[in-house]
Parts: structure tokens; sequence; C-alpha cells
């Protein structure tokens, strides 16, 4: 079986409710040259929104692929963040609602984690109780910025007191990363700004000490856990001689294993073989992106090519979903 953690659905009822809303914001929704609709933000048109709306084409993209279950989580863009924090609540609202729907209409194919109001800490807890104890969603879902907050703000840890309380975990995605302006070329703010953008948001969330004070909350890290896999060292080293890195109690390797999950979605099999032997099996999971262009469609053959043994390739493909989901 394999479950896809790290993938994007924008429910009918969030687009109609943006359509209707988001001029004002800079959030408009129009119908391109060949009759595509898309969403411009701020200036920026985003991708088609048929990949993203329509469960019949999800469907068959993942029987092409090999994915038996999609768990549905928002992405950077569009988002709510770009709303004010009324509007984000209703919009997370009827993303959330629009969930629930497509996985009441389809409980084996598709599960989901709860779009929330972030710039609203209030809102958000509001929002995150009412998604996992009345429509049945799975955790929370954050980018690893919120309009320029950082995941380490004191702001936030009402959310994280909820999502502990509730045991279930918050999903993050890179958002807006830093000197995005100095890398459009070559697409490389995704490439390399994305990944960069989630290892300091890591790093942050560990050097702030925020799990010494809340030991049952956890993550889920996109894209491999960005570059933070492959600076592990510099962040133990960084706790052992630098004294604004050593308000936690311990090294940073085994904050990182016991409170971090991460996706899959590296691309290469050595680096899905180097990820599982850092982190172990049972905190790496499938992930695809879909249905963006950086999605890894031959996700299920990098992971067979990445020397995993059946224990470990098991747990990546769904067992830890399964755990971790209660699917």
């Amino acid at each position: 079986m394999h479950i896809d953690v790290h993938c994007h659905i924008f429910p009918e009822e969030y687009i109609d409710l943006m359509e209707k809303e988001g001029a004002p914001y800079g959030a408009v929704i129009h119908t391109d040259e060949n009759g595509d609709k898309h969403v411009t933000l701020k200036g920026v048109r985003q991708p088609p929104l048929k990949p993203f709306t329509n469960t019949g084409v999800r469907l068959e993209t993942m029987k092409e692929m090999g994915l038996d279950m999609n768990v549905l989580s928002f992405s950077s863009r569009p988002g709510v963040y770009w709303a004010d924090a009324q509007l984000a609540e209703e919009l997370s609202q009827e993303a959330n609602n629009g969930y629930a729907r497509i996985i009441a209409e389809m409980p084996d194919k598709f599960s989901g984690l709860a779009t929330l109001p972030a710039q609203d800490t209030t809102r958000s807890v509001r929002e995150l109780e009412r998604a996992v104890t009345k429509l049945g969603l799975k955790g929370g879902f954050l980018g690893t910025n919120v309009n320029g907050r950082y995941l380490d703000d004191e702001g936030f840890m009402p959310i994280f007191e909820a999502a502990a309380s509730l045991k279930v975990p918050i999903i993050v995605h890179p958002a807006n990363p830093a000197a995005m302006s100095e890398m459009r070329d070559y697409h490389l703010f995704n490439m390399i700004g994305f990944t960069t953008e989630s290892a300091n948001s890591i790093a942050r969330l560990i050097f702030s000490g925020v799990f010494d004070r809340l030991p049952d909350l956890e993550f889920i890290f996109l894209h491999g856990g960005g570059t933070a896999p492959y600076l592990i060292g510099r962040f133990i080293h960084g706790w052992e001689v630098r004294p604004e890195c050593q308000n936690i109690s311990r090294s940073p390797l085994e904050y990182l294993r016991e409170h971090f999950f991460f996706d899959a979605l590296v691309f290469y099999p050595p680096v899905v073989r180097f990820l599982v032997d850092l982190m172990g099996s049972e905190r790496v999971m499938l992930g695809t992106d879909l249905a963006y262009d950086m999605t890894d469609t031959n996700i299920v053959q990098t992971l067979k090519s990445a020397g995993l043994s059946d224990e470990e390739y098991a747990n990546i493909t769904h067992l830890n979903a399964q755990r971790l989901f209660q699917l």
C-alpha cells in the first residue's frame, strides 16, 4: 500500500469563497487563454486549478502513480494568509468542510489535515479543535512562516499546545523564503529557497526549546526536511559551542528524531537511503507534492531503488501514516 502524505487539494468551497471575497486582497480567479482557471495572488499567477480541485483527475493520477491514498493538505499559495483574520477563518472553515466532504465521499482514498488562519492564534486554535473533533481531520497545516513570523514566535504557542493536547501533528510547508527575489532565476526559489526555508524553521523550533515545554508535539516537514538533515552536524556543533543555542536540554539530533517526520520527496534514491539512515524508517513517509510540476511522478520506483529493507519500505509507504493518522 502507498499513502501519500504530501499532496494538495483546494476544495471547491474554498475556491468559491475566494472568488467572491478575494479581489480586494489581490486574490483573483480568472480564466486563461486556454480556458484553464487560475488564481492570481498579488499579481503572480498560480498553476491551473483543475489538478488541485478535481478529485476525479486526482484519482486518475493516483492510479497512474501507484498511490492508494492521499492525505490532503494546503500549500503555501494561495493559502489563507493573504486575507484578514476574519476572512482567513472563513476560508479555513470552507476548506476544512470541503476536505471532510471529500473524505466522507471516498474514505478509502482520502484523509486530510486542517487549514488554519494562523495570523490569528485564537481563531486557529478554535478551527483546529473543530476540524479534529467535529470533522475528523488528522492534524493542522502551517507555513514555515506566517507573513514573516516564524514558528518559534511565542504567539504560536497556543496552536502548538492545542495540537499536543489533541495528539495530532502539524504539517509544515515552506513559504516566502528569505532572499526569494535573489532566487527567481532557474526556479531556485523552490529548489533552494524552499529547502533552506524548511531548515530554518526546523532549527528555530529545536533551539527555541518548544519540545521541552511540549514533549508530545510533532511536526511533519516536507521535501525531505529541506536541508536540515544535511546540516544536523552543524546544529549539534552549534549547540555545543554557542551560548544562544544552549537553551535546550538535549542534542538537536535527539529532537529531530523524536519530534519530526519528513517525507521522502528528494528524487534521488541514495538521498532517500541517507535520510532513512539518519532519521530511522519510522520517521520518513511517502510524499509527492501533487499536483505541482515538482512532483516525483516516479516516487514508488524512487523508493524501491533506495536499498530499503521490506520493513523500512512498509514503514515509509504506509505503516507510519497509518499509525500517525490512525487510518
